[in-house]
């Protein structure tokens, strides 16, 4: 799923008033710190880009996949509306959302992917 499509469709979900550029951001934000503290900490699953420098459009193609994708980002999305209109309850709401789609993607990474390994010895 490309970044744009995501907008799109929480633009139908949840109608607002934040631009697309703001939403790239919150997006380049969250995929980062999958990048950091999911991706960082255990061992590569292929061929996969890190992208911290690459610009971030709507053509960027998210970094998580199916099935985690569509409900992780779209929580996330969400939050970041729900926080900046000042509507706490709906953020609460989008965040235990949030919470869930991350442990599952947490998760499914540690089932399928190695811890990264340090040296036996260390001084």
């Amino acid at each position: 799923m490309t970044a744009g499509e995501l907008i799109a469709q929480v633009d139908r979900l949840r109608p607002n008033q934040y631009c697309a550029e703001e939403k790239l951001q919150w997006l380049r934000r969250l995929d980062g710190q999958i990048r950091r503290e999911l991706d960082g900490t255990h061992e590569p699953q292929g061929a996969q880009p890190d992208g911290a420098d690459e610009p971030y459009t709507e053509d960027t193609v998210l970094r998580v996949g199916f099935p985690y994708d569509t409900e992780l980002y779209t929580a996330y999305l969400f939050s970041q509306i729900d926080l900046h209109n000042g509507e706490i309850g709906k953020y609460n709401q989008s965040l235990t959302l949030l919470s869930a789609a991350w442990r599952q993607l947490a998760d499914s990474i540690n089932r399928e992917r190695l811890p990264k390994q340090k040296g036996a010895w260390r001084l």
